[in-house]
């Protein structure tokens, strides 16, 4: 029996069947939907210029707490935007170490809002 994809995984990389690889349950899906709302730019994407946060305008800013904020509020807005079925729980941003003044990680801890006992986190590097 054929395995049946769900969709497209990112970010874009060569997969089993010889073009994209792609996922196979919808759990993994969602994750990476969930990465592709939060690395794209708001206005990006074309006839939905409200898709995406602003993480890459806020983090050319000064690295303050009202900053790291900031991203919070974008990720948390997108969620319940664009993935209302999902709950953010927790998000946490890790300001610059001493050995790299530019770089943020943010995670973000999630739940399905249908099954609470299903949870997640994603890290992505801003």
């Amino acid at each position: 029996m054929a395995q049946k994809y769900i969709g497209v995984t990112l970010p874009l990389q060569l997969g089993n069947t010889g073009y994209f690889a792609q996922s196979i349950s919808t759990f993994e899906q969602i994750k990476s939907n969930f990465k592709n709302l939060m690395m794209t730019r708001k206005g990006e994407r074309l006839m939905q210029p409200e898709f995406g946060t602003d993480l890459h305008n806020i983090v050319f800013n000064q690295i303050t707490e009202e900053t790291l904020d900031n991203m919070k509020l974008s990720v948390s807005a997108a969620v319940e935007r664009w993935m209302p079925f999902l709950e953010v729980v927790k998000i946490i941003a890790n300001s610059p170490t001493d050995s790299d003044y530019n770089k943020v990680l943010l995670k973000v801890d999630y739940r399905f809002r249908s099954n609470p006992n299903i949870t997640d986190s994603i890290t992505v590097p801003v």
